[in-house]
């Protein structure tokens, strides 16, 4: 393996056969949001080898992210999310191609499938949420889904033709502009992140996981797992 893949990718050795990791490395992930899900998601997948990743994110670094952004430090406060996980990507030398879209991904993601892979939602809102799978469905893209607050989190993957988002939320609702934003802790943070990247990870090399059409809520404080019923909308 270590003369095909660079010296950076020889650890992900036995647990990855080189055909696997070949698989990583012709691979295109979009990730949509790249503060804190999506800004420990970037990392682990590029880390691990995937080929490009294209990251879309319109927003800036503010002080509230440095709590459990991977990112926002004192040298990235008022620069693009975006911008600043490509060229943190760029360091690693793991051949990983990044692509930054510092701008909102309805406006630039593809129309037609092109060459992506999976696609993972990093967003905050639930009427993005459902938007962006309407959106992965009309391009038979598998989505992988988190979020998070506080001590809690979720997680489920959309495979092509089913709803995840409806079958999670609801309604097409946002929180109220007047209510404060969510407290959110980093290691919950990084343990959805690290859980979504391993999904996508998942869904490039066929590997099944009890996740696909499905959706989970994890309790770090009481260190619990629970699958949800998920039916199809």
């Amino acid at each position: 393996m270590a003369s095909i893949f660079p010296k950076t990718l020889s650890r992900n050795s036995e647990a990855l056969t080189a055909a696997q990791q070949q698989i990583l490395t012709s691979s295109h992930i979009a990730v949509i949001g790249c503060g804190g899900l999506g800004g420990y998601a970037i990392e682990e997948l590029a880390r691990i080898g995937i080929g490009w990743l294209t990251i879309y994110d319109p927003d800036t670094f503010s002080p509230s992210n440095c709590n459990r952004q991977i990112n926002a430090l004192n040298s990235t406060q008022g620069k693009n999310k975006a911008e600043v996980a490509a060229q943190r990507i760029l360091d690693m030398g793991t051949g990983c191609i990044p692509k930054a879209i510092p701008f909102d991904y309805r406006d630039h993601l593809p129309k037609k499938k092109h060459d992506i892979g999976v696609v993972i939602d990093c967003l905050d809102s639930i009427e993005t949420r459902f938007h962006l799978s309407d959106l992965c469905n009309t391009l038979a893209i598998p989505l992988v889904h988190g979020a998070v607050t506080s001590w809690y989190g979720q997680l489920g993957v959309q495979l092509p033709g089913f709803n995840l988002a409806a079958a999670i939320f609801p309604a097409k609702t946002n929180q109220s502009a007047e209510q404060s934003p969510p407290s959110v802790l980093s290691f919950t943070v990084a343990t959805i992140a690290s859980l979504q990247a391993c999904e996508a990870v998942k869904l490039l090399l066929g590997i099944p996981s009890p996740l696909h059409n499905n959706w989970a809520q994890i309790d770090l404080k009481h260190n619990t797992f629970d699958y949800m019923p998920a039916t199809h909308p």
